[in-house]
Formats: structure tokens, C-alpha cells, sequence
């Protein structure tokens, strides 16, 4: 019998519908389900009668009574609420409420399914300095780090490192109006670029020694089968910091990783608790491997258009098989994103039309179609077809 899959998924996700479509043509069909219609156009209802428990979905497209899924792909939990329906004075209290049940129903869905990441692994994971300290533990070179709302630590940590350090985020938070959307990315700094020390004390961040490049690594991790390529930023003119600021121009080829990495790279997923992951390392010029991060539900696409590695038809099949150590013959692919892109790309313009759109609230990570542009100290995202 075919596996049954829910995918937890948002409109404009490109890759929760390429991977519906690799699914379909593996004779396996995925239920989507575009969770930031909660609250506006779902209705989601948890029942306890008699001893009994009963879950049921009403969202458009979609109306589910007690389901039951063999697996479920944590990609994009959400909920939405339109500020302009509620009071000021209950917008806080509305979204506590929204939040608590999103979390509450997620964790009592389909017991018993393999996820895609494990829920509560998956949150905690997100955490920059939970997979910092789970990274030491295994054995992984990091750098130099200070995560701080102290501006006295972060000007001692500064001189300390000869004057220059880099700057990150502790969440890849963006924000938009109705034509276009901003982030920050990972950015030089030194200190007379600091801001006033009640603004460096008002928000929290991360601090890390410039760690010489040759070039960079992205590993995925699907299950027990790696894919690492190699990111030549420091061939580009913009992303020799953050490699995403010269996405036009980066180039990328296929990478054989030491066993000894990859080997601690699973030994990080064991400990985070993940079946899939996207790490960033540093590959520096004396050949040292030094981990930046791992992300619980890191973009895959378009690391397979740039190098060709077949990354969603693996996925898929981990999907299917359930399982971490699921089998798999890269030279035996079905599917290629080339294969199912104009296709993934029609469902997603359909669901706009359709769903609750949320505006983008986690980090651009290669997202194919989307394009960063200089715009001063940040960059501005506009929506552009590759």
C-alpha cells in the first residue's frame, strides 16, 4: 500500500509543490495542508468526548476527520491573523491563543508518524546557540562566538578579534510591505559601526571572528545519505560575507566531504534529534572545516539546479520509505526538479488565489524565484522568475 504524507505547508512555498509532484509521480499522493489559513479560513477542532479523542481540519481544499498519516513533513507550520479584524487592545491575546493551539493540535496529530522534522526537535533546532553547543559536544569546529546584549562584551570581543568581527542575526526575521520585503544578513562590523549601547542591549545578537575563506560547504542531510556542495563565494563580487547576496552570480559544483565530517554531521542530527538538515561550513585555506550551522528545514532546490545532485528525488523517497536508513540509488533517480518545475510552479501561483497568503516571516535561503538586491545596510527581496 502507498504511503500516506501530509504536508504542512504555506502559498508561495515552491517546495512543498515540487515535492507533491515527485511524490504523484512516485504513485504516492501527499495531502497539503496550508496551515496560515488558522484562523481566518480554517477551522480546527480537538474534541475529548467519552475518553475518546477526535481531530478534524476544515480549511478550503481540505477537510480532515481523525487523519491518519504515515509520515508528515514539518516544513512550514504557520497561522495568520489579519490585524485589521481585531482591536489593538486583543491582538496580543488572540495571537497567544492562535499560538498555543497551533502548537497543541500539531503535537497530538497522527500519533504514531514518522515526521519530517520531529516537532519538538525541530523547534528546539532552530535555536543558534542550542545547535552551537550541540556542535562542540560532537566534535565540530566553531568559530569564536558571543551571543550577547552586552555592548560591553561585544567591544571587548571586537578588539579582541583585531578590530573586525561579523554580525548575525539570532532569527532570520523578515519584513515587507506590500511590494516588497527586507532582512538582514550575516554583515562585517567593527566598532565605530556599532549602534548606541541601549539599542545593543535592546536586541540580542550574535558575534563571531572572521573565519578566512577558500570556499564554503552545503551539506543536506537527508536521512542516512548526504549531498555536499561547494559554494565558491569567495569567487563573487557581493557574497564573499553572505554567499545569498550574489546569488546570480555564485557558482557551485558537487563536493566529496571527508567521512570524518559527515560522521559528525549525523552525529549532530542524532543529537538534535532531525532526519534532515542543511549545514554551512567554512572550507578555510589551511583545509579546516568550521560549522556556521545547521538548518532544520533548510531550502534544497536550488542547490540540485546549480549542481545537479538529485536532492528531491531523495527527499521524496524518504518520505515514502518513512524511516532514516530508507534505501536509495542516486544513479537510479525518477524524478528531477527540472522535470516537475513549471508544474510545482503552476500549483504554487493557484494556491495564492486560493489560501491565506502570510507574509514571509523566516530567513531567504536560495529560494529559486526569489532574487536579493542591494537596497543600503540591508537588502530588499523582489519577487522575480528565474
Amino acid at each position: 500500500m502507498p504511503s500516506s504524507v501530509l504536508i504542512l505547508t504555506q502559498p508561495g512555498d515552491l517546495h512543498s509543490y515540487a515535492v507533491a509532484e515527485a511524490l504523484e509521480r512516485k504513485g504516492t499522493v501527499p495531502v497539503l495542508w496550508h496551515t496560515a489559513n488558522f484562523p481566518m479560513q480554517a477551522r480546527e477542532t480537538v474534541h475529548f468526548k467519552q475518553g475518546r479523542k477526535q481531530v478534524s481540519l476544515r480549511e478550503p481544499e481540505l477537510a480532515l476527520v481523525d487523519p491518519r498519516f504515515d509520515t508528515i513533513w514539518n516544513r512550514r507550520p504557520s497561522y495568520f491573523l489579519d490585524d485589521s479584524l481585531l482591536h489593538p487592545a486583543d491582538r496580543e491575546f488572540a495571537d497567544l491563543e492562535c499560538r498555543g493551539f497551533r502548537k497543541s493540535v500539531l503535537s497530538v496529530l497522527s500519533p504514531g508518524a514518522f515526521w519530517v522534522n520531529p516537532y519538538g526537535s525541530a523547534r528546539r533546532a532552530r535555536l543558534k546557540l542550542v545547535q552551537h553547543d550541540a556542535a562542540v559536544d560532537v566534535g565540530l569546529e566553531t568559530p569564536d562566538s558571543l551571543y550577547t546584549n552586552d555592548p560591553e562584551e561585544v567591544r571587548a570581543f571586537i578588539r579582541h578579534h583585531g578590530g573586525e568581527i561579523v554580525y548575525k542575526p539570532l532569527e532570520g526575521k523578515a519584513w515587507s510591505n506590500e511590494e516588497t520585503a527586507w532582512m538582514s544578513f550575516t554583515s562585517l562590523l567593527t566598532e565605530d559601526r556599532l549602534v548606541a549601547d541601549e539599542l545593543l542591549q535592546l536586541t540580542p545578537g550574535i558575534y563571531q571572528e572572521r573565519v578566512p575563506k577558500s570556499f564554503e560547504l552545503r551539506i543536506t542531510m537527508i536521512g542516512c545519505h548526504a549531498f555536499c556542495a561547494k559554494l565558491l563565494s569567495q569567487e563573487t563580487s557581493e557574497g564573499r560575507v553572505d554567499w545569498r547576496k550574489a546569488y546570480d552570480e555564485l557558482k557551485m559544483e558537487p563536493f566529496k566531504t571527508p567521512p570524518g565530517l559527515l560522521d559528525r554531521c549525523q552525529a549532530l542530527m542524532a543529537r538534535l534529534g532531525l532526519v534532515f538538515g542543511c549545514f554551512a561550513f567554512i572550507v578555510t585555506p589551511d583545509g579546516r572545516y568550521v560549522f556556521l550551522e545547521v538548518n532544520q528545514m533548510g531550502q534544497f532546490l536550488f542547490i540540485e539546479k546549480f549542481c545537479g545532485l538529485p536532492l528531491l528525488d531523495a527527499f521524496s523517497e524518504l518520505l515514502i520509505a518513512g524511516w532514516v536508513d530508507f534505501p536509495w540509488d542516486g544513479r537510479q533517480a525518477q524524478v528531477r526538479y527540472s522535470d516537475v518545475e513549471q508544474a510545482c510552479r503552476s500549483r504554487l501561483s493557484r494556491a495564492r488565489e486560493v489560501h491565506v497568503i502570510k507574509p514571509e516571516d523566516s530567513s531567504w535561503e536560495g529560494q529559486p524565484g526569489v532574487r536579493p538586491v542591494a537596497s543600503g545596510g540591508m537588502r530588499k527581496l523582489t519577487n522575480r522568475t528565474k
